[in-house]
């Protein structure tokens, strides 16, 4: 579940940090590849996790963590799919910036709930990864808040690599679990 999710939503935010750089001729490129990967990314939802798993996690604690999991899942995959409705229509593009907060502060919580409590339980290669990626996609979310919502056009090219960057880390670190590096 994990994986199939981290290399979807970078690979869509890598397509949009493209159209943020103007090295797409038409937005719709970007609204049909982004909105295509962040509806893919819901079928990780009904996938088993990957690195959510062990032996002494109880039940409770398993069913906490797969919940944050599915609300960053849903998160992303909503906000792929206002870019998407953006980038076809060529609608504003500070709504985006203002759900961008929303998802910066959700990604913030889950990064917090991952970082204090999967290592323990799961060992140092499903918590660093899983955190990692989480505060990246908060801190990517956040550049996106700032470039859009109160449109600063120096923060749109910071927003655009901070996008290229970190959207090809998220989708290293969804393939280092697949491959079970981590």
């Amino acid at each position: 579940m994990e994986p199939v999710f981290l290399i979807l939503i970078g690979a869509a935010l890598f397509s949009q940090s493209w159209n943020l750089m103007g090295l797409y001729s038409d937005g719709r490129t970007t609204g049909i590849f982004v909105g295509g990967l962040g509806l893919l990314s819901l079928v990780a939802l009904v996938l088993d996790p990957l690195l959510l798993t062990g032996d002494d996690v109880s039940v409770a604690n398993h069913l906490a963590e797969i919940t944050a999991t599915k609300v960053l899942i849903v998160m992303w995959a909503l906000y792929c799919a206002g870019v998407a409705a953006q980038a076809i229509w060529d609608l504003e593009d500070r709504s985006i910036g203002f759900f961008a907060l929303i998802l910066t502060v959700t990604s913030a919580v889950v990064f917090l709930y991952f970082a204090t409590v999967l290592e323990p339980r799961y060992g140092e290669g499903p918590w660093l990864g899983l955190s990692l990626a989480a505060l990246l996609l908060s801190i990517m979310s956040a550049m996106v808040f700032f470039a859009f919502g109160f449109t600063f056009n120096a923060m749109r090219a910071v927003a655009a690599w901070f996008l290229l960057l970190g959207g090809a880390t998220v989708g290293v670190i969804g393939l280092a679990a697949v491959s079970r590096a981590i």
